[in-house]
């Protein structure tokens, strides 16, 4: 058998569910791993093993309650937690603990999840690092705001992991750290008890190292049957590379990436094309940083008046430039997304999904900033669902990736084509 700490989340909940292995021996295997390389990675905020032991334990005896029984999982440090605390990645808030869980929490616990700890967020997850580093060389940053899920996932700590994305939270690390990740249709997933940066933006996630384990997470977070693996049978999705307007402004790695993984598509026999980008395109990411901007400033608006002091400069600069836009130029933001999504979706009349960039290139050196998250921020304002897919390694040894768009409320439909791409990209 495998190493534990190195299989899927749906393998080790059907090994647990055969009798093959026990949730202690499944937790064991992680937290033996959490041991050994945490002082190097920095993933967690909050670690309880005794807890999740005696958790394991429990599970032991008892039979399989759900589809995720006995797996272990973490939580990003904005979203709420009954038995431990939730400190949004602000000091003053460390030993914040919650009433209830976030509703995404106790999904994952009714299906038999059993909870690690809590990750390393970017400070209200916007641009001050926390302490994390990349797996893969950890004197380069693993992105943000999701640090520290990004890395437990790509270190085999956890199989699975909750994270956030308001621009490009959950996509950006999950390239930086060589994982997958599923940004749903904005407004899928229940938000309740998750800490807010954009009320109009925020969008909750998940990282796996398989693909299917995002489907298998979001079945739990939206009450519906695990589905069977995608079988496209001899009808194989259509994928469409948009460079986008920010084409330009990525390394040419990753515009190597993009373009040899569309070959590699073309090569085992699926339908590729290019789709030219509409004119308006050229205006959402300025549009997302209007909305994000104005609505941070409102929707963090105590932390800014109480704690002045003690917030990053980064995230006072946020507040204040968004406390400058007023609600004429808040509109016209919307009006483009809303003009955008108009349009949206006769981009795919002859395709599935698009291929586009996920990140400018592969992990900055450093860990004082957590990259850029330009080529998130239009998806993102847009509200459609994304999937990030790791698609080798740049010259230094970091991972790079791709990340596939579909229109919105296409989530499942997405999901299987990004099993489908993972596999045959044969990362």
């Amino acid at each position: 058998m495998n190493e534990l700490n190195r299989m899927s989340a749906h393998e080790l909940a059907r090994l647990i569910r055969e009798g093959s292995t026990t949730p202690s021996a499944v937790m064991a295997a992680h937290l033996a791993r959490i041991e050994a390389r945490e002082g190097v990675i920095g993933a967690f905020q909050f670690l309880d093993a005794e807890r999740a032991m005696e958790r394991a334990g429990a599970a032991d005896r008892l039979p399989a309650r759900g589809p995720l029984h006995g797996v272990p999982f973490v939580v990003k440090d904005i979203i709420d937690t009954q038995d431990m605390p939730t400190g949004w990645g602000f000091e003053p808030y460390a030993k914040r603990y919650p009433e209830k869980n976030a509703a995404c929490v106790q999904a994952f616990l009714d299906a038999g999840a059993i909870p690690v700890g809590k990750t390393v967020t970017t400070e209200f997850a916007y641009f001050w690092p926390g302490k994390t580093a990349n797996p893969h060389n950890p004197e380069h940053t693993p992105g943000g705001s999701s640090s520290g899920s990004a890395a437990a996932v790509a270190d085999f700590m956890v199989p699975l992991a909750f994270g956030s994305q308001t621009a490009g939270s959950l996509i950006r690390p999950a390239a930086y750290c060589g994982v997958v990740a599923f940004k749903p249709t904005t407004g899928s997933f229940d938000l309740s008890g998750v800490m807010t940066l954009s009320s109009s933006l925020d969008a909750l996630g998940v990282m796996a190292r398989d693909p299917y384990d995002l489907m298998l997470a979001r079945a739990v977070l939206t009450g519906t049957e695990p589905p069977n693996p995608p079988d496209f049978g001899e009808t194989l999705p259509r994928i469409g590379l948009m460079r986008g307007p920010h084409w330009q402004d990525g390394e040419i790695e990753m515009r190597d990436t993009c373009t040899r993984a569309l070959a590699r598509l073309a090569e085992t026999g699926m339908e590729t094309l290019e789709v030219a980008h509409p004119p308006l395109f050229s205006k959402l990411t300025s549009a997302q940083e209007t909305v994000m901007a104005y609505d941070a400033a409102r929707d963090r608006s105590h932390e800014f008046d109480t704690y002045g002091d003690r917030i990053s400069p980064q995230f006072a600069a946020l507040v204040e430039a968004g406390r400058e836009v007023n609600e004429a130029a808040y509109g016209k933001a919307l009006e483009i997304r809303n003009l955008a999504n108009a349009m949206f979706g006769q981009l795919f009349r002859d395709v599935d999904a698009l291929l586009v960039p996920s990140a400018p290139g592969a992990a900055p050196e450093g860990l004082d900033a957590t990259g850029d998250p330009l080529f998130s921020r239009m998806w993102n304002l847009l509200g459609v669902p994304c999937v990030a897919i790791p698609v080798g390694q740049s010259g230094n040894g970091l991972p790079l990736g791709i990340q596939l768009i579909a229109p919105r409320f296409s989530d499942a439909r997405l999901l299987g084509v990004a099993d489908h791409a993972h596999r045959v990209l044969g990362t």
